[in-house]
């Protein structure tokens, strides 16, 4: 038994914003790769508008090529709506990642609906599916981009929607604004609210990144036992100003093992896939 689990996002949120278009085949590569360093939970695309997000328009051929990879790890799929979710579904995804914001500017920016409408819909999109097999992203949950003041009740109101669709809610830190007081507060207040849910931590770099490493303790410290992380550090919201990239798996692993945590994965066990990102993927 670990004390915390790893949620590897760098296949889908750290490749979607590369100018660069990646090869099926290297993305099949760094998930196995992924995968054999002892990391199980992995979200390996999106099923969204390939002309929006260029690096996501192979994601059904690439789960179709993964299908050893499925008995040993849970793989996920982001999906923004129904679409997304019934073309999910016809390859056989049985994991899914869902997303909104209590920030409507957020919603707009990146569903072209409010919050109301993509709640509605994914109700309807989701039936039949387990809760356990659905997490849900609140983004924005720390700080918004834009120039709005995002009241309470409307975040508890997106909580508690986000408490019926899925098992675990993802508080997403999209533009690095957060503090081991805010994640400690928010965390607390979300536990308060007596939801059935539990709770993950998905982080970015903002401008003080020297801070990861204690808002990684304030998150275990409240309770949370599930961080979303990318190898290599890549990623960032392509449709957020200012959103920076991903807390990296291997600080995730330094910070674990110099605390004395297990995580079911060591600094060494990661030699291989990140040398494959540097040398494959980083240019």
């Amino acid at each position: 038994m670990t004390d915390f689990e790893i949620y590897e996002v760098g296949p889908r949120d750290g490749l979607q914003s590369r100018d660069t278009i990646i090869p099926t085949i290297n993305k099949v590569q760094l998930i196995e790769e992924i995968a054999n360093a002892g990391i199980r939970k992995i979200e390996v695309g999106s099923i969204v508008n390939p002309d929006k997000v260029p690096n996501m328009a192979d994601s059904d051929v690439l789960f179709k090529q993964l299908p050893h990879l499925q008995y040993d790890c849970e793989l996920a799929m982001l999906v923004p709506n129904k679409v997304g979710v019934d073309r999910a579904k016809k390859i056989g995804v049985e994991n899914f990642n869902v997303f909104f914001s209590p920030s409507e500017n957020f919603n707009i920016n990146n569903h072209g609906k409010m919050a109301s409408q993509i709640f509605t819909e994914y109700c309807t999109a989701l039936d039949g599916i387990p809760k356990d097999n659905i997490r849900v992203y609140l983004s924005c949950v720390f700080g918004s981009p834009y120039t709005e003041t995002i009241d309470v009740d409307v975040i508890e109101r997106s909580i508690r929607w986000a408490d019926s669709l899925g098992s675990t809610i993802v508080l997403s830190d999209t533009i690095g604004n957060a503090d081991p007081l805010s994640i400690r507060s928010f965390v607390n207040h979300t536990n308060n609210m007596s939801i059935d849910s539990d709770l993950a931590l998905h982080l970015h770099h903002g401008p003080r990144k020297n801070r990861m490493f204690d808002n990684l303790s304030a998150g275990f410290d409240a309770g949370i036992r599930q961080f979303d992380s990318s190898i290599g550090g890549m990623g960032g919201c392509p449709f957020v100003p200012g959103s920076g990239g991903n807390l990296s798996t291997e600080d995730l692993v330094k910070w674990a093992n110099d605390e004395g945590l297990d995580c079911g994965v060591k600094p060494e066990d990661l030699g291989i896939v990140s040398k494959y990102v540097k040398d494959e993927l980083e240019h």
